[in-house]
């Protein structure tokens, strides 16, 4: 058997599958964390690894860092459709990123997997799972989880990409500066 030649297709297809298995990765690592936790901790009660962080169970009904947090569940479903809306978007815009724009490309499956990995929480259980508190003295940061850090460093990446890459007219790269 020969070796099928690299055709434009088949590169764009072994990116996407590259690109598929790693938001498949944040996922699977997002809900490996969230069932470790929820075996291991009862709800509120903290367990401090550092100094400064903590692990303490978390159900957060609302948004990022517990915003529109609403006692009943009427926020579910339309979060869960929203989530599913933004990941197909993000999907399709991660589908037509350029090869020379890796950062991005990067970005937005962090982003994709975050997204899918909360989406997966709030559908099954209502809520999403949430377990690092990080605090220093008075000052205390929002609980968060896998997901949360994926998506925050996928914006980070993402932001970073319109200094760092830039496609030219003709798809070409070019570094900014």
């Amino acid at each position: 058997m020969h070796p099928q030649p690299r055709t434009r297709i088949g590169v764009v297809k072994m990116r996407s599958l590259h690109w598929i298995c790693l938001i498949g990765l944040i996922v699977l690592l997002d809900q490996g964390t969230k069932h470790l936790v929820v075996r291991s901790l009862e709800a509120d009660r903290p367990m401090a690894i550092l100094p400064s962080v903590e692990l303490v169970l978390s159900y957060n009904k609302g948004i990022s860092f517990s915003w529109f947090q609403f006692a009943d569940d009427i926020q579910r479903w339309p979060l869960v459709g929203l989530s599913i809306l933004a990941s197909g978007l993000l999907g399709w815009w991660l589908s037509r990123v350029p090869a020379g724009r890796p950062i991005l490309a990067m970005g937005l499956t962090l982003i994709l997997g975050g997204a899918l990995g909360n989406m997966l929480d709030r559908a099954r259980i209502g809520s999403v799972i949430d377990f690092v508190h990080v605090s220093y003295k008075a000052w205390s940061f929002a609980v968060f989880n896998f997901a949360d850090a994926a998506i925050t460093m996928g914006v980070i990446a993402t932001m970073a990409s319109t200094f760092l890459e830039r496609s030219g007219a003709c798809g070409t790269v070019r570094r900014a500066g």
